[in-house]
């Protein structure tokens, strides 16, 4: 797999893993509307990130994916904590 895309995937997934910490901790219901803000929020973090390190010399995919997982949670933290 391209190394942007895996990058792109996992910070996908750690914006989702973020929405399902801030869901586990409150009696609210499933709103779309958040899922698809942390979304668009880890896309332009990823998009970002790939700019600014050259995403092909990160390592391995380890790396990349551990790279993504964390660009993904953190900037939809980031933003659900500005908007509180």
């Amino acid at each position: 797999m391209d190394v942007p895309i895996l990058l792109v995937v996992a910070s996908l997934i750690g914006a989702g893993l973020n929405v399902v910490r801030g869901w586990s901790g409150s009696d609210e219901q499933v709103n779309p509307k958040k899922i698809a803000g942390g979304l668009i929020t880890a896309l332009i973090a990823t998009l970002a990130t790939v700019v600014v390190f050259d995403a092909s010399n990160l390592g391995g995919p380890v790396q990349t994916i551990i790279l993504g997982l964390l660009v993904g949670f953190s900037s939809d933290y980031t933003i659900s904590k500005l908007k509180k």
